[in-house]
């Protein structure tokens, strides 16, 4: 048994939680071959949440089937439901299993009821259902139930120490999802700290984690940032499209979208409360709707596409944030499917992927597409009904991702301005677009060119990935990116 299990174990017995111990070396140790463990097994690139509120979704293994077409390589629930615990086995796709807040509290007060918990909805899917994490409630510490507070540690400690005697600890990790309502102020990120009368509560969450090398979950949303104050909050910077960042003048960081920030602002919390070892983050959901009420600014489909067509660009990319420029940020896009039962503001049922019908409210670049076939990877066209390609929104452009290799960039320079049919001659040497002499710069004008003259439509402008959709328009001094 390792050190930091014995501490668990005395704990429940009513022993203090994590007493120093004079070993700290054999401490240490431990905690970074756990740390490593965590990160095999939390090495999710793009994750999704699966909610069920609706009365008109697909079966589970529909749910799987349609899974297998795209990206997406994690699944987080919101609870442990056995049909979709056995649909998933042997999908290749992990799991993070939702445990409700109603059932905090009796999994707080009775180990053996966290013990029957674990063999029950772990037992017998594990490990051909390849489960990866347990999120145990949400937003439990921006509620106002500051019982329920108190018990969210013990309730995560006691599945630990379920998990430990099924000798799953190190391949099951335990977490808590939190708004970033968590934090009293976010912006700049350096400035961040966590609110004054939850920072208890938060010291013992952080406490858990570090000592069992689990990772800090934080559901953010610059949509919600961006709606409670239009006027404060650049449309363009919730939407990754800025042309400028915005700069953390106490570090010198810059910023290029309100992702990243929020993301580095929870970074800067945990250190402010006294955590300076490394904690990883992961974005337990981020989304943006594609419709909502009349007073639910920014609620479009136009904008949703925008924002989780960006957002997957950037997971794809494998970037950190300023703060952690080495750190993949793993996160799970809200959500799946449009569900019309979920309660609340329109919005609410509008954050969806995919309808029920399994057909895609827009895309966000999740689709894997067919290999390259010498057209610079882009998809072949749909058709409608009556034979003609549809037309896309204008008032939108398309430019080269930030991610894309100068040899990409190339290709598709020479697809796009040749058999794609671009009007590449303002990137021509003299005239008006040529200058920045970069390919990155030609790259966007030939692409925008492509994308307007075939339709606006997201297979304009997929280009194997090498290609966003914006609503900020990237022309410039004499340089004209045409937008219809």
């Amino acid at each position: 048994m390792r050190a930091n299990e014995v501490m668990l174990s005395l704990h429940a017995m009513g022993a203090p939680l994590y007493k120093p111990s004079h070993r700290r070396a054999v401490q240490l140790l431990l905690w970074v071959l756990a740390l490593l463990a965590c990160f095999t097994q939390l090495a999710f690139g793009i994750g999704v949440n699966y909610g069920m509120k609706g009365n008109n979704l697909p079966p589970p293994q529909q749910v799987v089937e349609l899974l297998k077409g795209t990206y997406i390589d994690s699944v987080k629930l919101y609870n442990a439901d056995a049909e979709v615990l056995a649909a998933f086995a042997n999908s290749g796709i992990s799991l993070v299993l939702g445990v409700e807040n109603e059932l905090i509290v009796p999994l707080a007060r009775s180990p053996r009821a966290a013990k029957i918990w674990v063999k029950q909805h772990i037992k017998p899917f594990y490990p051909a259902t390849s489960i990866a994490a347990i999120a145990v409630g949400n937003e439990v510490l921006t509620g106002d139930d500051r019982k329920l507070m108190a018990l969210l540690v013990p309730a995560m400690n006691n599945l630990h120490l379920a998990l430990l005697g099924m000798d799953l600890h190190e391949k099951v990790k335990i977490s808590t999802p939190s708004s970033m309502a968590v934090l009293s102020v976010s912006s700049p990120p350096s400035s961040a700290t966590f609110r004054a009368p939850i920072l208890p509560y938060v010291k013992q969450l952080l406490q858990f984690l570090a000592h069992t090398a689990s990772p800090f979950m934080v559901n953010a949303y610059p949509y919600f940032a961006y709606a409670a104050d239009p006027k404060g909050v650049s449309l363009e910077y919730a939407l990754f499209s800025a042309k400028q960042g915005v700069m953390d003048k106490r570090t010198g960081f810059t910023y290029g979208s309100l992702f990243d920030a929020q993301v580095d602002a929870v970074y800067f919390a945990i250190k402010a409360a006294g955590f300076r070892g490394h904690m990883s983050l992961i974005v337990s959901e981020s989304g943006w709707p594609s419709m909502g009420d009349k007073n639910e600014t920014g609620a479009t489909m136009q904008n949703a596409q925008i924002y989780n067509s960006n957002l997957v660009n950037r997971l794809k990319s494998g970037v950190g944030t300023p703060l952690m420029p080495n750190e993949p940020i793993p996160t799970y896009v809200f959500a799946l499917f449009n569900e019309n039962e979920k309660p609340g503001p329109l919005s609410e049922r509008n954050f969806g992927l995919f309808e029920p019908s399994k057909a895609m409210v827009y895309d966000a670049g999740l689709t894997k597409a067919s290999p390259s076939d010498g057209n610079g990877g882009q998809d072949t066209p749909p058709q409608s009904s009556g034979g003609q390609v549809q037309q896309g929104p204008s008032g939108v452009w398309c430019v080269a991702s930030p991610g894309a290799s100068q040899a990409h960039l190339q290709q598709i320079i020479n697809f796009a301005c040749g058999e794609g049919g671009a009007d590449c001659s303002a990137i021509q040497n003299g005239n008006a677009c040529f200058s920045p002499d970069t390919l990155a710069s030609h790259a966007s004008y030939a692409m925008n060119s492509y994308y307007q003259h075939h339709g606006r439509n997201y297979w304009n402008c997929f280009f194997n990935s090498g290609g966003l959709v914006t609503a900020t328009n990237p022309s410039y001094g004499p340089c004209t990116y045409p937008s219809q």
